[in-house]
C-alpha cells in the first residue's frame, strides 16, 4: 500500500509536467487533481512496515485526527478532536498549527474553546476543564493552566467537583488528569482518597474492585463495572500515594488491578460488556505504564499481550480504530502508543526555502512540501500560492511558486494545500543595497494601557538592527523605553506585561501594524520604514484594536495623557494609607491584582518619609516592607527622578520549571518563582536598579497545602545567581499570621519558596520505646515543637510546667523569642531558658500571668490552665472558639467536679472537650487543678497541632 501511495503521488506530477505545457488547460486539470488528492488524502492508507507486517499505528491515529479536524472542526469533548485530543497530539511531538478548518488552526481553536469553558466553568464538566488543562500546558499558557488550576482546587468538595447521578465518570477522569498534569497537590488529598475508596465496588465476584455505578429496579440493586473508570481510579490514586505508603490506597489499586486483568481476552486485547476493545486496551496499556509497570506481563495462556493486541489488531482496514470508529478511539490509541514511547511520524507542511531575500526584479521558484507517514512530497503544482503584500512581490499565475520581486520591503509568501497553510518570509531589497539591508528603520509608535490611557506615544522611534529582537514589531517596543516584561510560549515570544499591566485571564496585550493584527508573535514580525505600531491591552476577544489617527485627534484635542511611566497610586489612596500609618504602624498600600507594579511619585514619596513610617507595598502577592532609610537611598533623591517602582513579577511555569531543573533532585519548587525589583526611574524614562539596601523586608506567600512544611522550616527561600545559574539559600522565617516567609533583602533578582525533597530525620528519646504516647512525641519532636530533657531523654512521666508548655505554644504558633514581652513577670529572669518564648507568648496573648507581675514559670501547670492556653491558641490560628454559657453548661454537666472548675476557665474547659482535645479523667472527674505529664501535654498539644491544619489550608 505503502508503494501504492507514493505512485500515485509521482502518476499525478508526471502527469502535470506532461500537460504543463499547454497553459489554457493546466488550470482545469489542475483543479481536478487538487480534487483527486484531496480525496486521496482524507481516505487513511494502512502503514505496513518493511517487512509487510502492519506497522505503529500511531501514523494512522494521526492521520485519522487530522481527517476529523479539518471536516467537522472542534469538538472539544473527548469524542472528537478537541483540548485532549490537542495534548495527546503534541505529546507525540505532532505539530497541528497548520491544522485548518475554516481558517482557524487547531491551536487557536482549543484556546478559544478554552476561554469559554473558563468564563462559564459552571457549566462545564470537571473532565473537560481538566483536558482543557492538560492542553494548555502543552500550549505553554501558564495564564490559562493557573486559572484552571484554582477553578478546579476551588470546587473540590468532599464529593469530588461535580454532582449528579453519572458525576462518577467525571470526578474520577479530572482526578486522573490533575495528576497526569503534575498538579495533584493542589486537591484535598483527604477528600479526594475517601472519594474515591468510597466508589469502588466490593458487592460481588464479578464486580469486586473495580468502579462504576448502580441502578435499582423491582428486582432490587444491579452493579455495573466500567473499564475506563476503573484504570482512572487506580491512575488518580497512584497520583496521590506515588511511594506506596498508604495502606488503604495500596490495597484498593491491587483490586482494582485484578478486576481489570480479569477482563483480558483470548486476542490480548481487554473489554468489558460492550466496551469498546480498542479504549479499554489502550487504558490497560496507559496505567501500567503509570504505575511504572510493563504491560507485556499480563498475557494470554497463548502468550498474547494488550501491546500485542494495539500492534495488530486494533487498526480496522479503512484507517479507523476499534468497534466505534470515531475520534475517541484515534486518541486514545494514539496515547497508549505515546506510553509505549512509539512516536508517529512527524507531519509538515512547509515550504523550500523557508526564508528568502531577492533584489528587485530578481525571481524564486518556491516549494511546496507535504511530509507523512510515507515520507516527503513535492506538492507545489496543486497548492494555491500568494502574496500577502503583492505590492512587493507577486506569483506567477502559470507556474506555481514563481515568486517575482517587484519593490524594496518584506512581505509573507503563502501556499495553501489540502486545507494547511505554509509561510515563507521575503525580503526584497534594491539592487543599491537599500530596503531589505537597512541598518535602522523610524517608525511610529503607540502603547495603549487597559482603560485607554497612552503609555506612550502615539510619537516616532528608531530601531536599529543591533536591537536584542532586531527591525521587528518589539523591536520597536523596546526602543519606545517602556517597561515590558516578555516570557516564552510554544508560539514564541509572548509580552506578558507592558508598563506594570500584566495580562490576566481572556485579558491580555496585543498589537497591530498599519491597522492590522497579525498572525504571529511581535519578535517574527520584520518592520519597514513609516510602519505604524500599536501595543494595546485588550479586555475580550471583540475588542476592536485603536487607530493611529484617532489617537493622534485626541492628543491633539487634549482628550488623553501621555507619558511611558506606569500611573501612580492615586492621591486620595495614598492619603487613606498616611491616615491609617498610626494604627498599622507603616503605610500599607496594594497594587491591583493584574499589575505588577506599584508606582510612586517623587513627591509622594517625600509625603511617606514626611510621616516617618515604613512602606509596605504588595504586588502580586509578595510585600515589601521599606524602612525609612530606604527611601532615602542616592537611586530616590537623585536629581530627575520621576519614580519609584515596586515590581514582583510572576515567571511562567515553563520558564520556572527550567530554572529549578539542576535542583530538582534536592528542591522541590512550592509556588511561583518571581522576579523582585525596586526601582528609580527619571523623568526621561531611565530606570536605574537600586543597587544596596539597608532595610528591607520582603515577604514571600506560601501556598495553603505548605504552610505545614514552612511552619516546620522545610520550606525555605532560595535567590538565583544569574552569573553562576545557581540557587542560593536565604532562609526566612515563616509568620503563620499571614502565611509567608520572610526575610532580608539587600538588593534584588529571582527569589523562589522550595522544600527540601529529603525526607526528616525522626527524632526519638530513649525512654519513650513502647510507651503509649510514643507516636505523638516523636512526631512533636521531629516538628521541633517539643524538646527532651537531655541525655537523649524525654521524661514522658515528669510534670510540665507553666514555662515548658507556654514554650511549646509559641513554637507551635511560629513565634520568635521576644525577651521584652517577659518584662512585666518580675518571676521570669533575662537569662532563662524560656524568656523569650514566655515573653513571645504573652505577647501574642497566649498566656497570661498567675498576677499582676507573676508567672509563676517553674510550676507545674493545672489542666484548666492549659485549657485555656490552648483555646487561645486555636482562636489565634482561625478556629471558631465561639460557645454560648448553655451549651458550655450542658458539656460540663457530665463531670462530677464541675463546681470546682475556675468561672475564668469553665468555657475553655468545654471547647477543648467538644473539640476532643482533652477529657475527663477516671469516675466522671475532669480535675481541673490537676497537673499534667510531658506525655499527656504533648498528645493534647499534638490534637491541637491536628485541628489546626484544616485551618491553615483554608487561610
Amino acid at each position: 500500500m505503502v508503494e501504492f501511495y507514493k505512485a500515485l503521488h509521482e502518476k499525478h506530477r508526471k502527469g502535470v509536467r506532461k500537460l504543463y505545457n499547454h497553459k489554457r488547460m493546466i488550470k482545469k486539470l489542475s483543479l481536478l487533481l487538487v480534487l483527486v488528492m484531496a480525496v486521496t488524502m482524507l481516505t487513511p492508507v494502512v502503514n505496513a512496515g518493511a517487512s509487510g507486517m502492519p506497522a505503529s499505528p500511531a501514523n494512522n491515529a494521526v492521520q485519522f485526527l487530522y481527517n476529523e479536524y479539518i471536516q467537522k472542526g472542534i469538538n472539544n469533548s473527548e469524542y472528537g478532536v478537541g483540548s485532549y485530543a490537542l495534548y495527546v497530539l503534541k505529546q507525540a511531538g505532532v505539530d497541528v498549527s497548520s491544522w485548518e478548518y475554516n481558517g482557524e488552526n487547531l491551536n487557536d481553536a482549543v484556546v478559544k474553546a478554552v476561554y469559554s469553558d473558563i468564563s462559564q466553568p459552571d457549566k462545564v464538566p470537571a473532565k473537560i476543564l481538566a483536558q482543557d488543562l492538560l492542553a494548555v500546558q502543552a500550549l505553554g499558557r501558564s495564564d490559562l493552566t493557573d486559572q484552571l488550576v484554582e477553578i478546579l482546587k476551588d470546587r473540590q468538595t468532599e464529593n469530588g467537583f461535580d454532582t449528579g447521578t453519572y458525576s462518577l465518570f467525571s470526578n474520577l477522569p479530572a482526578f486522573d488528569l490533575l495528576g497526569r498534569a503534575g498538579f495533584m497537590s493542589v486537591v484535598n488529598a483527604v477528600y479526594a482518597k475517601e472519594y474515591i475508596l468510597s466508589q469502588q465496588l466490593t458487592v460481588n465476584e464479578e464486580v469486586y474492585g473495580s468502579w462504576g455505578g448502580s441502578w435499582t429496579d423491582k428486582d432490587g440493586t444491579h452493579y455495573f463495572a466500567d473499564f475506563m473508570a476503573t484504570a482512572q481510579a487506580v491512575r488518580a490514586l497512584y497520583y496521590l500515594d506515588p511511594e506506596g505508603k498508604d495502606a488503604d490506597i495500596q490495597a484498593a489499586i491491587s483490586k482494582g488491578l485484578a478486576w481489570m486483568q480479569k477482563q483480558q481476552q483470548a486476542d490480548g486485547s481487554f473489554v468489558a460488556g460492550w466496551d469498546d476493545p480498542a479504549i479499554d486496551t489502550a487504558e490497560v496499556v496507559v496505567t501500567l505504564k503509570v504505575l511504572e509497570r510493563d504491560p507485556a506481563d499480563w498475557k494470554t495462556s497463548d502468550g498474547k499481550t494488550a501491546v500485542d493486541y494495539l500492534m495488530n489488531n486494533v487498526l480496522n482496514p479503512d484507517g479507523s480504530f476499534g468497534t466505534s470508529k470515531n475520534a475517541m478511539d484515534a486518541i486514545w490509541v494514539l496515547s497508549a502508543c505515546n506510553s509505549l514511547e512509539i512516536q508517529p511520524t512527524v507531519w509538515r507542511f512547509y515550504l523550500d526555502p523557508s526564508t528568502n531575500t531577492l533584489n528587485i526584479g530578481a525571481q524564486q521558484q518556491f516549494r511546496a512540501v507535504w511530509q507523512d507517514a510515507c515520507g516527503q512530497s513535492d506538492v507545489t503544482q496543486w497548492a494555491i500560492w500568494s502574496v500577502a503584500d503583492s505590492s512587493i512581490a507577486s506569483v506567477d499565475d502559470s507556474v506555481y511558486g514563481l515568486v517575482k520581486a517587484i519593490k524594496a520591503g518584506q512581505t509573507v509568501v503563502k501556499a495553501v494545500y489540502n486545507g494547511l497553510t505554509a509561510w515563507a518570509a521575503l525580503t526584497v531589497k534594491s539592487a543599491a543595497g537599500g530596503g531589505g539591508t537597512a541598518t535602522a528603520v523610524t517608525v511610529g509608535m503607540a502603547v495603549v494601557g487597559m482603560n485607554n490611557e497612552l503609555l506612550f506615544g502615539p510619537s516616532y522611534v528608531t530601531v536599529t538592527k543591533d536591537n536584542q529582537w532586531g527591525l521587528t514589531a518589539l523591536g520597536a517596543l523596546d526602543a519606545s523605553g517602556v517597561p515590558y516584561h516578555t516570557s516564552t510560549w510554544s508560539w514564541g515570544i509572548l509580552v506578558d506585561e507592558i508598563a506594570g499591566q500584566a495580562n490576566s485571564g481572556m485579558a491580555g496585550w496585543m498589537y497591530t501594524v498599519n491597522g492590522q493584527v497579525p498572525s504571529y508573535g511581535p519578535e517574527k514580525y520584520n518592520i519597514k520604514e513609516g510602519d505604524r505600531i500599536i501595543f494595546y491591552y485588550s479586555k475580550s476577544m471583540d475588542q476592536q484594536p485603536p487607530k493611529w489617527d484617532d489617537l493622534m485627534k485626541q492628543v491633539s484635542a487634549g482628550n488623553i495623557q501621555t507619558g511611558n511611566l506606569p500611573a501612580p497610586v492615586s492621591d486620595s489612596t495614598l492619603n487613606a494609607a498616611i491616615e491609617d500609618a498610626g494604627s498599622a504602624g507603616r503605610v500599607v498600600l496594594q497594587a491591583e491584582d493584574n499589575q505588577t507594579v506599584l508606582a510612586l511619585t517623587v513627591d509622594q514619596l517625600a509625603k511617606i518619609t514626611g510621616v516617618n513610617k515604613p512602606l509596605a507595598v504588595t504586588v502580586q502577592g509578595v510585600q515589601f516592607i521599606l524602612s525609612v532609610d530606604s527611601l532615602k537611598v542616592p537611586e530616590l533623591t537623585a536629581a530627575g527622578m520621576a519614580q519609584l517602582q515596586v515590581k514582583a513579577q510572576k515567571l511562567s511555569s515553563t520558564e520556572a520549571h527550567e530554572l529549578v531543573k539542576p535542583v530538582a533532585g534536592e528542591l522541590k519548587l512550592v509556588g511561583d518563582v518571581y522576579e523582585l525589583d525596586v526601582l528609580a526611574v527619571k523623568k526621561d524614562g531611565t530606570v536605574q536598579k537600586i543597587g544596596q539596601f539597608p532595610d528591607c523586608r520582603v515577604l514571600l506567600p506560601v501556598p495553603a497545602e505548605a504552610r505545614e512544611a514552612a511552619a516546620t522550616g522545610r520550606v525555605k527561600v532560595y535567590r538565583y545567581d544569574e552569573s553562576e545559574k545557581t540557587w542560593d539559600e536565604v532562609g526566612g522565617t515563616y509568620d503563620p499570621a499571614a502565611g509567608g516567609l520572610a526575610f532580608k533583602a539587600d538588593h534584588f533578582s529571582k527569589y523562589a519558596l522550595m522544600e527540601t525533597t529529603a525526607p526528616p530525620a525522626v527524632k526519638t528519646f530513649a525512654d519513650i520505646a513502647g510507651h503509649w504516647a510514643q507516636k505523638e512525641i516523636e512526631i512533636m519532636a521531629t516538628k521541633g515543637f517539643v524538646a527532651g530533657v537531655g541525655d537523649n531523654k524525654f521524661a514522658p512521666e515528669a510534670t510540665v510546667t507553666r514555662a515548658e508548655f507556654a514554650a511549646i505554644l509559641a513554637r507551635m504558633a511560629g513565634l520568635t523569642a521576644d525577651p521584652d514581652g517577659a518584662k512585666r513577670f518580675n518571676d521570669v529572669p533575662q537569662n532563662a531558658w524560656y524568656c523569650g518564648m514566655v515573653g513571645a507568648a504573652a505577647k501574642a496573648g497566649l498566656v497570661r500571668g498567675t498576677g499582676e507581675h507573676s508567672f509563676a514559670p517553674n510550676e507545674p501547670i493545672t489542666r484548666e490552665q492549659m485549657a485555656a492556653m490552648m483555646v487561645r491558641l486555636m482562636a489565634r490560628e482561625g478556629q471558631d472558639m465561639g460557645i454560648g454559657e448553655a451549651d458550655a453548661a450542658r458539656i460540663l454537666a457530665g463531670f462530677e467536679d464541675a463546681a470546682s472548675i475556675s468561672p475564668w476557665a469553665r468555657n475553655s474547659v468545654a471547647l477543648v472537650v467538644r473539640e476532643q482535645v482533652m477529657k475527663g479523667r477516671a469516675q466522671a472527674r475532669f480535675i481541673p487543678a490537676g497537673n499534667t505529664t510531658r506525655a499527656e501535654a504533648t498528645v493534647v498539644l499534638y490534637r491541637v497541632w491536628q485541628k489546626l491544619q484544616p485551618s491553615a489550608q483554608n487561610k
